[in-house]
């Protein structure tokens, strides 16, 4: 009976190390896949002075879908397309979807598929409708045709109440296949203003009855479900707090099976006191788009994700792979091999005498151009986020420059190293003043001397 009970303790003890393994894993995938950089606006041709919203990327990342109710819409919001040449390119001037997809209505958050052969959104104003806000497909046969979409068709009273039913999202299971739609609705059965529900697709195309999302689910407004391609995290919408506003949240779960942890806020990308909503990721899910009425009118935004899998020193095209890259004295040119494109670029920045000191000073996700001058102590930062020029006076000829993020929000910071003291300008925190090492010592980091 001994040997029993202390089995018995011994099956217990180990059940309960594996329950705070298990919550310290999911506690590190919760935290670690939500670290963004400061968000970028994408600024024209995509924002205009009047209101962009509701954006998702193509499977193949050359193309931005959005809402907008800039000159040329048919209705109050109508959807757009912009597209680019490559995954470094521009973007260019959007084109309106036409009245295949809009209507005189609200024509608004479109949502791709994974194959980028569905398009999903929610509409109001038309005639076939069942309430308020109803959701509508189209498909088309080439995922790369933007302008190839069929009539749009309403997904009919399975999904569609009299209630409104907005914010579409698609995710199909990599595992097995099996689809997903997740939507918005504020009908009676909700546990807040607007709830998110899902319903799982059949293999000939219906959907089946909607359940509430109660894991993601508040007493607010909850909006805007994006899942991960992987199912294991996902992103939306919601004015439960702490900040004031709408603002972007994120969950994850250990499976696609398992359920959802409880949400926390992505601090990093939202600001107080104004919408941060409708998030959608890129298709490698290192980028996070959402809307934003900081500036006044909704704009479109991106944050690059600097938690897991972080970009490598010298990513200069953002696709978490170091590209290969030389810097040229003889007349100050950096010569780089983008990795996402094969594509090879030349730029001149810097001298002959100068100290390369790389590294992602805006947050953005890729490797900024940047030369430390020791004839003027002088820093001198070409940012890729907006192909601005930051010019720094931090340190002395004698210095050894020593660029590291210190304080752990993502960005590189300017530092330099001088007889055993460190001098770093904090991008977050502001100067700080370190005592370390000797005056014969050499400092470690991940740059070039």
């Amino acid at each position: 009976m001994k040997n029993k009970t202390v089995s018995t303790g011994i099956a217990a003890i180990i059940l309960a190390i594996a329950s705070i393994v298990a919550s310290a894993q999911a506690q590190f995938q919760q935290s670690s896949f939500s670290v963004f950089g400061p968000p970028q606006s994408l600024g024209m041709p995509v924002n205009t002075g009047d209101n962009e919203t509701g954006v998702c990327m193509s499977p193949n990342g050359l193309s931005l879908y959005f809402s907008s109710n800039s000159a040329g819409s048919l209705g109050g919001l109508d959807i757009w397309v912009s597209q680019r040449s490559s995954l470094t390119a521009a973007w260019g001037t959007p084109q309106n979807l036409g009245a295949l997809l809009n209507s005189t209505g609200i024509d608004n958050l479109p949502a791709l598929s994974a194959d980028g052969k569905t398009l999903f959104f929610n509409s109001s104003g038309r005639g076939d409708g069942l309430g308020g806000a109803d959701i509508y497909m189209s498909t088309r046969s080439n995922p790369n045709d933007d302008l190839g979409w069929t009539a749009a068709v309403n997904l009919g009273a399975v999904v569609n109440t009299s209630a409104n039913e907005i914010a579409p999202t698609y995710f199909v299971d990599p595992t097995n296949g099996s689809a997903v739609l997740y939507f918005t609705s504020d009908r009676v059965s909700g546990l807040g203003g607007e709830d998110i529900y899902q319903s799982t697709r059949n293999a000939n195309g219906t959907f089946n009855t909607p359940t509430n999302v109660t894991a993601l689910n508040s007493a607010s407004v909850d909006r805007r479900a994006e899942v991960r391609r992987d199912g294991l995290e996902v992103f939306f919408t919601s004015d439960r707090g702490p900040l004031v506003g709408r603002d972007t949240w994120v969950s994850t779960r250990a499976s696609i099976s398992a359920p959802w942890n409880p949400p926390v806020n992505v601090a990093a990308v939202n600001s107080p006191g104004d919408d941060d909503q409708h998030p959608s990721l890129s298709p490698d899910g290192s980028i996070v788009y959402f809307a934003s009425s900081r500036d006044g009118s909704q704009d479109i935004y991106a944050a690059h994700r600097i938690g897991v899998n972080r970009s490598a020193a010298t990513d200069f095209d953002g696709d978490a792979r170091s590209d290969l890259s030389v810097f040229r004295p003889s007349d100050g040119t950096w010569h780089v091999l983008q990795s996402s494109t094969n594509t090879y670029t030349v730029q001149r920045f810097g001298s002959a005498d100068d100290k390369i000191v790389a590294g992602d000073y805006d947050g953005d996700g890729r490797t900024d151009t940047a030369v430390f001058r020791p004839s003027n102590g002088t820093w001198y930062i070409l940012r890729s986020s907006d192909g601005q020029v930051n010019v720094t006076r931090w340190g002395v000829s004698t210095d050894r420059p020593v660029p590291g993020d210190y304080d752990g929000d993502g960005q590189t910071d300017i530092a330099v190293y001088r007889n055993g003291t460190w001098y770093i300008v904090q991008s977050s925190n502001g100067i700080s003043y370190q005592q370390f090492g000797l005056s014969s010592d050499v400092p470690i980091f991940a740059g070039v001397q």
